[in-house]
């Protein structure tokens, strides 16, 4: 009975050859798993995203001698925003000036539209920081010079 066995080249390249295909089978499973998982947080943020409230101020303009205050409000998001309040604040020093509620006081999902206050104590000829704060907790600010 003379048989021989593997010789030791062989030994180490069947080793070798083991070694690189399951390193190859264990790179791409986890690169699927990744993958997968990407896609999911991806989608996951892009639905937190898009529902999340948001509120933006296209324009603003104020009147000083009828004390009124006019925003033109949107809303990209897809949540409704409530309790609209504007503030109006010292465009020099910082100061708040007033605030009050906006009419109307809400803005639905998708929706653009004006929205005006009457505010006590802004002038004529002077700029304003315009301040739009609601409820889920959204706010938006712009400048404005009042007119006479």
């Amino acid at each position: 009975m003379n048989k021989k066995g593997i010789t030791p080249v062989v030994a180490i390249v069947l080793l070798l050859m083991m070694t690189v295909s399951s390193a190859a089978a264990a790179y791409y499973w986890m690169t699927t798993i990744q993958s997968d998982l990407q896609n999911k947080v991806a989608q996951n943020i892009q639905s937190t995203v898009g529902s999340a409230a948001s509120l933006k101020i296209d324009a603003a303009e104020c009147n000083g001698t009828s004390d009124n205050v006019k925003v033109y409000l949107r809303n990209p998001g897809d949540t409704d925003i409530t309790d609209l309040k504007v503030y109006v604040y010292s465009a020099s020093t910082g100061a708040l000036i007033n605030g009050a509620d906006l009419t109307p006081s809400s803005l639905s999902g998708g929706a653009t539209g004006p929205a005006s206050a009457t505010v006590s104590g802004i002038d004529p000829d002077t700029s304003y920081n315009i301040k739009v704060v609601g409820s889920p907790n959204v706010e938006a600010t712009a400048t404005a010079k009042c007119v006479s």
